[in-house]
């Protein structure tokens, strides 16, 4: 199977439609999805409607969601963070906000394992460092782990000989997942955190064992327009062209 492996949207709705019009001309099968659908961003219903419509979808709960959900205090969110997910508090409909509210924290299949941050600390562990993917490992049984939260694709494996192998994932760079484990961070949609502002996602061939990472063009000025018409904090805003 072909599963889309995206994380992060973060209420870009921009990002998001360029992502899934690019997943339109590919075969995919499903779809993996690693948490924060809200905040930061300026459309979080349009976000989690069009998420919502595809089908066999494995999607986990972000820290966003979760502030939103009422799991995390919003007081522990810088001040611009906070305000976001406050915004999407108020334009999202109590159907939504259910739906977002029941999102499990981890999901484990036969062929893989989701989480946002780390399978330690699913909601808030972001795992940066090769040390701490060691630690990580006996918190999982599949092979491939993926993994948000960081806004960075990276690729962490432990081969055969007990070494690991860890980089940040270029575009268009193919990871083969033959090793006992491989964690996977696809990047984020809606806010990149790399120094490249396009959308990032990537694709997951269970057959093959292998991930492709895919970055798209979007629209950023139209989303800091709005986000500056909304009055949303002008961090928000300029960081989205710097992909940082």
């Amino acid at each position: 199977m072909k599963y889309a492996v995206l994380s992060d949207i973060h209420a870009n709705y921009e990002a998001l439609k360029s992502v899934l019009a690019q997943m339109a001309k590919m075969e995919i099968d499903g779809y993996i999805f690693c948490g924060d659908l809200i905040g930061y961003g300026p459309q979080p219903a349009e976000c989690v409607s069009e998420i919502r419509k595809l089908k066999n979808l494995h999607i986990v709960m972000g820290n966003h969601d979760a502030a939103l959900a009422g799991k995390i205090e919003v007081k522990w969110f810088n001040e611009s963070a906070a305000a976001a997910i406050e915004y999407s508090a108020k334009n999202l409909d109590s159907e939504t906000l259910t739906w977002i509210s029941s999102l499990p924290e981890r999901i484990d299949t036969e062929d893989f394992t989701v989480v946002h941050g780390a399978p330690r600390n699913a909601l808030k562990e972001y795992l940066l460092s090769e040390a701490q993917f060691f630690d990580n490992i006996k918190y999982v049984d599949n092979t491939v782990c993926f993994v948000g939260h960081s806004h960075m694709p990276m690729y962490f494996c432990l081969k055969e000989d007990g070494r690991v192998y860890s980089d940040f994932i270029k575009p268009l760079e193919k990871i083969i997942l033959n090793s006992p484990k491989c964690f996977i961070n696809p990047g984020s949609v809606g806010q990149p955190r790399d120094g490249n502002p396009l959308a990032s996602f990537g694709i997951y061939d269970t057959s093959k064992k292998t991930f492709e990472l895919i970055r798209v063009k979007y629209d950023v000025l139209t989303v800091q327009e709005l986000m500056a018409k909304i009055g949303m904090p002008p961090l928000l805003v300029e960081r989205l062209a710097m992909g940082f």
